[in-house]
């Protein structure tokens, strides 16, 4: 499949998970719910659809839309912490501080570039289970007309706050998570910390300059 048409069929997925990712509804300490995870994922889902469907919006308002959509409430350092992975100890306060401020400024601005390629894809949950005292695994896929649909599952989890958030998004069978853990730790691994922080920049103004 042509790349640009990959992109294409992904533009939904792009839009709801960078910011999904670290979006999470405050509820009481308890094992999680199928149904209130199946419930999180179809209404944000359904309003970020609104928005990027929205033709009176520039895609400048959109993105300041979604930004105040996906903000409410949000623990995005729990996700950079995540795929950061055991990299996370040994780095020092003010890198963590840096990797911290990077990561989001490098999820808002993917998020941005990737707004003109939506072109009505719909979105459609198709089921919700628990797999764990603490994770609750939804199901849905990305239709495009014409197109095989694109699977796509979401982690959730209870963290110590007692809110329900997302924790790692599947697509295609790939783990978002794990292959960012991957991209980061074999930076790392041949740059130093650092070099992780020096590639986030990079990777910021080259997503900027694209979008």
């Amino acid at each position: 499949m042509p790349s640009n048409l990959l992109d294409r069929r992904r533009a939904l997925l792009v839009a709801v998970a960078v910011g999904l990712a670290p979006l999470g509804w405050r509820r009481g300490r308890a094992a999680p719910s199928a149904e209130a995870a199946r419930s999180m994922i179809a209404q944000v889902s359904a309003e970020v659809l609104a928005i990027l469907s929205d033709h009176g919006l520039s895609d400048r308002q959109k993105f300041d839309a979604l930004v105040g959509l996906l903000s409410q409430p949000i623990d995005l350092d729990l996700v950079a912490r995540l795929i950061l992975g055991r990299h996370w100890r040994t780095a020092d306060a003010t890198q963590r501080q840096d990797y911290l401020a990077l990561f989001r400024d490098y999820a808002l601005a993917n998020l941005a570039s990737k707004l003109h390629l939506y072109q009505g894809q719909s979105f459609e949950v198709t089921g919700a289970k628990v797999v764990s005292k603490q994770d609750a695994l939804v199901t849905s896929r990305i239709l495009d007309a014409g197109q095989a649909p694109l699977q796509v599952d979401w982690r959730l989890r209870d963290d110590d706050g007692g809110r329900l958030v997302v924790i790692d998004v599947i697509v295609a069978g790939v783990s978002l998570i794990v292959t960012l853990r991957s991209e980061f730790s074999a930076v790392i691994e041949r740059q130093g910390f650092d070099g992780l922080l020096a590639e986030l920049r990079q990777r910021i103004v080259q997503t900027r300059e694209q979008a």
